[in-house]
This record gives structure tokens, sequence and C-alpha cells, in this order.
């Protein structure tokens, strides 16, 4: 039996679909991780909350708008986001399936806020967006400025809060280091 160019070509897409899922994710992650473990809280111990909340909000728009950007230029799913929603809107069997199903496809509100708390802007609005659109409508543009504000605001509050726990913890952690011949 002879296969088709088809069936040779196979391999070849989807090694190059795993590479650019590992590389789309990585350069993400690292992108996320560097900004919102050094640069957000930077600028919130060196300017305070309140400016050093809108430095973040703006930077994180210049990111996230960027993100956008570059996804819709390339057409290509490098988060894999595209494919969960296709996975989502796969008919399923099974109560516990239809459920879930059920709350994938109807809870908007849900998935928006679980998104926000857990992703940035630019996760949440590819997400949300219509399945294969690759132009923002008015309904996108909400759920991106929406989204940009309460992930923000969340992430501040994250912050800060470890910041002020870190203040509060310190002194007594280097007395007991001291106390203990440490440092």
């Amino acid at each position: 039996m002879v296969a088709s160019s088809k069936e040779k070509r196979q391999p070849t897409c989807w090694w190059r679909r795993v590479g650019v899922l590992v590389l789309g994710l990585s350069v993400n992650t690292a992108t996320v991780i560097g900004y919102d473990w050094v640069v957000y809280p930077y600028f919130i111990w060196t300017f305070g909350v309140g400016p050093g909340f809108l430095l973040g909000i703006a930077g994180s728009i210049v990111l996230c708008l960027g993100s956008l950007w570059f996804y819709d230029l390339t057409r290509e799913d490098w988060l894999g986001i595209e494919t969960v929603k296709a996975l989502r809107d796969v008919p399923v069997k099974g109560r516990i399936r239809r459920f879930f199903r059920r709350v994938a496809t109807r809870g908007d509100p849900l998935a928006f806020l679980f998104l926000c708390l857990k992703y940035d802007a630019f996760i949440t609005t590819v997400y949300m967006r219509r399945r294969g659109s690759h132009r923002m409508t008015p309904r996108d543009w909400k759920i991106f400025w929406g989204s940009m504000l309460l992930s923000n605001l969340w992430w501040a509050l994250v912050v800060f809060g470890a910041m002020e726990t870190f203040k509060g913890v310190a002194p007594s952690v280097f007395a007991v280091l001291q106390w203990l011949g440490l440092v």
C-alpha cells in the first residue's frame, strides 16, 4: 500500500504543531513570569501602590495588546487556546461530561472570572472570542478592557499583600536567624 502525500506530511505537521506550541507557551510563560514576578512588584515597591499600579497596568496593556496583535498577525494557535475551544465544542456523552460542557459553553461570566484571576487579558480575550475569529469585535474589546482591569486589580492586591507580609515577617525571621547564629 502506497501512502498518500497527505499521510507522508502528517508526522511533519504534528511535529511542527508541537514545536509551535512549545515555543509559544515557553515565550508566553517567560514573559508573564518576568513581568508579574519582577517588573510589577518593582513598580509597586519603588513607586507605591497607586503609581505602581498605574505603571503596572500601562505595561500590561502594552504586553497584552502586543500579544493580541502578534497572535492575530500569525494566525497560528501558538498557545493551544483554539484547540481548547474546539475540544470544548465537541459533542459529548455522559452525564458528567454534559455538565462540564454546559458550564464551559454557558458559563461565560464564570469563565471570565476564572481566566481574569488566573491569566491575563490576552488569554482571556482570545479564549472568549468567537471561534476562528482573528478580528476584535466590540464584544471582544469589552472583554479585553474588563479583563485588564480585573486581572490587574487582583494582581496588585496579591503583590501588595505579599510585600506587606514580607515587611512584617522579615524582622522576625532575621531575629531568629541571628539568635541561631546563622546571620
